[in-house]
């Protein structure tokens, strides 16, 4: 594709989430096929280069004044927002990003054609900070939906939920998110093994994500209890877990951790092409999350394709992964008994045929995203 695209988000690789690898996949298989993308986010690390050209994606952070729960004040965006946007033809924002409603405004002025991926919401459950947060954000966030050319969304099944994007259906684009695996190294998995002193009488459950509140990991380590009473388990907790912006909930969880440590294995961050090891080594994965900031979960998808199944919870957009492909089970919301029962069925059960691993290859083609999104971009 011959146009410039600039592609904004408010934290990009080296933070990890699953927004910023989104962003970071979608930018470099983009340069990779001749695209011009430019990458605009925060310098939220003075460890990191105001501005950087990696993979052929140039990569441009604004100063950051403040960190402000899992956001960033950035007080010169307005004029680098500007700039990016005047060099750019296709703007892509990915929402949530309280700063957009700046680029949408420049990218009306200019008349720029503005594509908008919505990742995930800020909605009025859970903690009161989190409601806070929602009412805050709201009106923001809505003005750059109203100015988007097209939406994209993961999923028609969370889309229906959504406070946005049901209010947008005309402009709506379903395109299930990248799945990128690294190579299997059948040694690096020997020696996790090893390192973690899982032993071959014992089946692996993980869950790989950062810990926060709605991640429901309360919940995943009291169901895992319910299983140890008749078989030998290792639950591996695979994700940063300190320095999570804007949340604590590590803390909350650290004595539970702790007296657990025999077989709750908190692992910590690891390298996004690493991962494949661990999959590797998993009889079930499980996302059990609590609340809508999940919006689909692609670290099931990373499973699924490596021959790994899933429990996911019955959440809107999660459970997706789950329902295409049926290698795994779906869980009641925050219920302890089901989701014991459900990874109790996995473990017992025959999810992990060739059939179904390639199966769930074909539905998460990264080639299907990247021209998805090209077409999206024309």
């Amino acid at each position: 594709m011959d146009k410039k695209v600039l592609i904004s988000c408010t934290y990009y690789v080296p933070n990890i989430s699953g927004v910023s690898i989104y962003a970071q996949i979608l930018a470099e298989k983009m340069a990779e096929k001749g695209t011009d993308v430019s990458v605009l986010t925060s310098r939220f690390s003075h460890k990191l280069a105001k501005l950087k050209l990696n993979k052929r994606v140039k990569i441009q952070r604004s100063a950051v004044w403040k960190k402000v729960g899992k956001g960033v004040i950035m007080p010169f965006f307005v004029r680098d927002a500007q700039l990016a946007v005047r060099e750019n033809e296709i703007v892509n924002c990915h929402l949530p990003q309280i700063e957009s409603f700046m680029i949408a405004i420049w990218a009306k002025i200019y008349k720029k054609k503005l594509i908008v991926t919505h990742h995930c919401e800020f909605n009025f459950k859970g903690p009161w900070h989190n409601k806070l947060i929602a009412l805050i954000t709201y009106p923001f966030h809505l003005v750059t939906y109203l100015l988007a050319d097209k939406i994209v969304s993961y999923t028609q099944d969370y889309a229906k939920t959504s406070i946005f994007l049901k209010h947008f259906k005309k402009k709506l684009n379903f395109i299930l998110p990248p799945v990128v695996v690294g190579e299997w190294n059948k040694q690096e998995s020997k020696k996790i093994k090893k390192k973690l002193e899982i032993r071959k009488d014992e089946k692996v459950v993980s869950y790989v994500g950062r810990i926060g509140w709605e991640k429901g990991l309360d919940g995943l380590i009291e169901s895992i209890k319910v299983l140890k009473k008749k078989r030998k388990i290792k639950l591996l907790l695979i994700g940063p877990y300190t320095g999570v912006a804007g949340d604590n909930s590590y803390f909350k969880l650290k004595k539970k951790i702790e007296k657990n440590s025999e077989w709750i294995k908190l692992v910590g961050s690891v390298e996004h092409d690493k991962l494949v090891n661990y999959y590797k080594i998993s009889d079930c994965l499980v996302l059990p999350s609590t609340n809508n900031l999940e919006t689909f979960g692609i670290v099931q998808a990373e499973a699924m394709v490596s021959g790994c199944p899933v429990v996911a919870s019955n959440l809107p957009g999660v459970r997706m992964p789950v329902r295409l492909t049926g290698m795994g089970k779906i869980a009641k919301i925050g219920d302890i008994k089901d989701l014991a029962k459900k990874i109790r069925i996995v473990l017992d059960g025959n999810f992990k045929e060739k059939n179904k691993i390639k199966k769930a290859k074909k539905i998460f083609s990264l080639e299907r995203f990247v021209k998805s999104y090209e077409k999206v971009f024309e």
